[in-house]
């Protein structure tokens, strides 16, 4: 099984202009092409307040890298909610061309509370996600129509995306539904940051099982995964110094709800979640303890580890570090 390696790069800090940012963020970018990481990744957050985390504009962020870098570009995720579909159809199809055609777009659902300041009922949102997907799909393959349940749109995309059917589709979530959403009309299952390792390795196996039983190879199945990451040349030096960036992230998404145990259960957000989930939910640790704990992933079927190693206002030199101790220590255990 050939596993794949991306940087999920947080574009997000209150010490710095995002275009400075940005700078920082290509050199990054270059030492990672050299190290073996096929693609980054840039995620969408609507934010009210200064938070660690994602971009309210993950395809600018990715239009503004596309030609800095030479690995491919991934949204991961694009809250597909909170858009017109026929609108990323165009933004997406655009972002193809300014990249050569190294772009993959990566859906999830958002949290109720983001959708309800967009004016989005969240009641609707499984069937806006279905009608939003299936839009996308046809306008990308050259339709000149699409008539569902929520859009209706008369009048082809163009010009249309460089790959042919358009750039695959990864999509996420926890339950039934999305999966075979992922099954249906997308080209793999994404799971996101604060989903439990448990709830990942279910995921998998009913995708493929799904996959199967429409005749497709499960084996060439893409399941991805973002994983927050921080290495240091000890476990007790990289979990001391990792502990405030990475439970930033956790409180973060713990105050929807969304970090849970293996049953889907939310967590009490006053407990620390850090010590709670450990590699549940992120690596933390050295290389060997990396290793140790993405192969489970692995195991449990996953083929691309999407990695979030820069967290808020990260100092680069851990941001730094932990990319070349992948690299070079734990990258190589996997080809």
């Amino acid at each position: 099984m050939n596993i794949g390696f991306g940087l999920a790069l947080d574009f997000w800090s209150a010490e710095k202009p995002l275009s400075r940012h940005l700078d920082d963020c290509v050199e990054l970018l270059k030492r990672a092409e050299g190290y073996g990481f096929n693609s980054v990744w840039a995620g969408e957050n609507r934010a009210r307040r200064p938070a660690p985390g994602h971009t309210p504009a993950p395809l600018m962020v990715l239009a503004a890298l596309a030609n800095r870098t030479s690995l491919r570009i991934g949204s991961g995720v694009t809250l597909l909610t909170l858009w017109h579909p026929l609108r990323l159809a165009y933004d997406g199809a655009i972002l193809d061309h300014l990249s050569d055609g190294r772009f993959t777009l990566g859906i999830g659902v958002g949290a109720p509370p983001v959708m309800e300041r967009f004016g989005v009922p969240p009641a609707e949102a499984g069937s806006r996600m279905d009608d939003g997907l299936a839009l996308l799909k046809a306008f990308w393959s050259g339709a000149d129509h699409y008539h569902g349940r929520h859009f209706h749109v008369d009048g082809a995309v163009v010009p249309g995306p460089v790959q042919p059917g358009g750039p695959p589709i990864w999509v996420g979530g926890t339950v039934e539904r999305s999966v075979r959403r992922a099954v249906e009309l997308g080209d793999a299952w994404y799971g996101a940051t604060q989903y439990h390792f448990e709830v990942i390795k279910r995921q998998a196996r009913r995708y493929r099982e799904l996959l199967a039983a429409r005749g497709t190879d499960p084996v060439a199945a893409t399941v991805a995964v973002n994983r927050t990451t921080f290495l240091a040349t000890s476990d007790d030096e990289a979990r001391r110094q990792g502990k405030p960036f990475v439970k930033q992230v956790l409180d973060f998404y713990a105050r929807f709800g969304a970090v849970t145990d293996a049953e889907g259960n939310a967590l009490d957000r006053n407990t620390d979640l850090f010590e709670q989930v450990g590699d549940e939910i992120y690596f933390a640790g050295s290389p060997a303890s990396c290793i140790h704990s993405m192969q489970r992933y692995v195991d449990a079927g996953v083929t691309q580890f999407n990695l979030r190693v820069s967290m808020g206002d990260m100092p680069a030199a851990f941001v730094q570090r932990t990319v070349k101790l992948l690299g070079e220590q734990v990258l190589p255990n996997f080809r």
